[in-house]
């Protein structure tokens, strides 16, 4: 890497995120008495980050078009719960869980039309509309079709998935031996990741989002379609926040409706925090997975410390301040 190179880098906000969360998590583990970078705990945190790190990507390519999605969890919900209701009532995916999924994905697809249709066609601000359709959607799902918890009747494919693993970590406790599993669905929140940097990168997709979020009005002159770009990111957006819902549903090996209500609450500000403009046009998947590790981290590690988890708000709350400064900031320093 050359003097320029490191320069540049230094200069992006991930950057110092990642410096953070790295320094972050060896005080903790000292102030833990060891506790924290020890086998079982990392796993525990790669597992609570699958789900929150897949919701974190369809915030960051949102934002990065200069929008803001806030109905991600209702679609999420409304499509695991529909789709694990409809399994269950056929008798699916008591082998494997795809039918679920697929008809999750359908779903949130769907709900994510919805979404981009009143977006690229009405030009209306996108927070306005998706805490509209999020109340929308929750009133659809708790209201109109009354849907229920599944926990013990889960099938059983859902489950399976949910507690398989690629490597398990044994080690003594005393007088007996306690095993700690890495689950396998880390290799979607890879793949997604993958995907998501080599999009944003790569395609003329990620360009045109990119330049929207820049300027709305300069990328339809430079010949973008903003229309179409916004309406298939809102779709593709809905689709990936259904098959997040169904991963939730393996891992927690329950369908609660109301479990992801105020999720965003924890999303956005990682996204914010990860270098993604409020203003559109920024935005970076390494970021953004470093920064959904920094509060993961401290999520987890708040019993570690002896700290009540009633301090998590105010630590998002402290997060959302120093994203939007930060942003506000930038913003200022590119104008000016």
């Amino acid at each position: 890497m050359n003097k320029s190179s490191f320069k540049r880098m230094t200069k992006r906000t991930e950057f110092y995120i990642f410096i953070v969360m790295i320094a972050l998590c060896i005080v903790i583990h000292i102030a833990s008495s060891g506790q924290l970078l020890v086998p079982d705990k990392i796993f525990t945190i790669l597992r609570a980050m699958v789900v929150d790190g897949i919701f974190a990507l369809c915030s960051l390519v949102v934002m990065i078009s200069g929008g803001f999605d806030l109905s991600f969890p209702a679609i999420a919900a409304l499509a695991y719960s529909l789709s694990t209701t409809i399994c269950l009532n056929n008798g699916w995916c008591n082998d494997n869980p795809i039918a679920g999924f697929i008809l999750a994905i359908v779903i949130g697809f769907v709900l994510g039309m919805f979404n981009g249709w009143i977006i690229s066609n009405f030009k209306l601000n996108t927070m306005l509309v998706t805490l509209g359709t999020q109340t929308f959607f929750t009133g659809l799902s708790m209201g109109l079709l009354k849907m229920k918890e599944i926990t013990s009747t889960l099938p059983a494919g859902f489950k399976n998935l949910g507690k398989a693993s690629l490597t398990t970590y044994t080690t003594t406790v005393g007088n007996r031996q306690v095993s700690s599993d890495l689950s396998v669905t880390i290799i979607f929140l890879i793949i997604f990741c993958i995907l998501t940097s080599f999009i944003l990168n790569k395609t003329m997709f990620g360009r045109a989002l990119y330049a929207i979020g820049g300027n709305e009005v300069s990328a339809e002159r430079a010949g973008y379609n903003v229309k179409k770009v916004k309406f298939i990111l809102y779709a593709v957006v809905g689709a990936v926040a259904g098959f997040a819902g169904m991963l939730r549903v393996c891992l927690t090996s329950q369908s609660v409706p109301k479990a992801l209500i105020g999720k965003e609450m924890t999303i956005i500000p990682a996204v914010i925090l990860g270098g993604a403009s409020i203003f559109g046009g920024e935005g970076s998947v390494f970021g953004t997975v470093c920064a959904m590790g920094l509060i993961t981290v401290v999520s987890n590690s708040m019993l570690l410390l002896n700290i009540g988890t009633e301090w998590q708000n105010l630590f998002n709350g402290i997060i959302i301040l120093i994203g939007i400064t930060v942003s506000a900031v930038q913003a200022k320093r590119r104008n000016g």
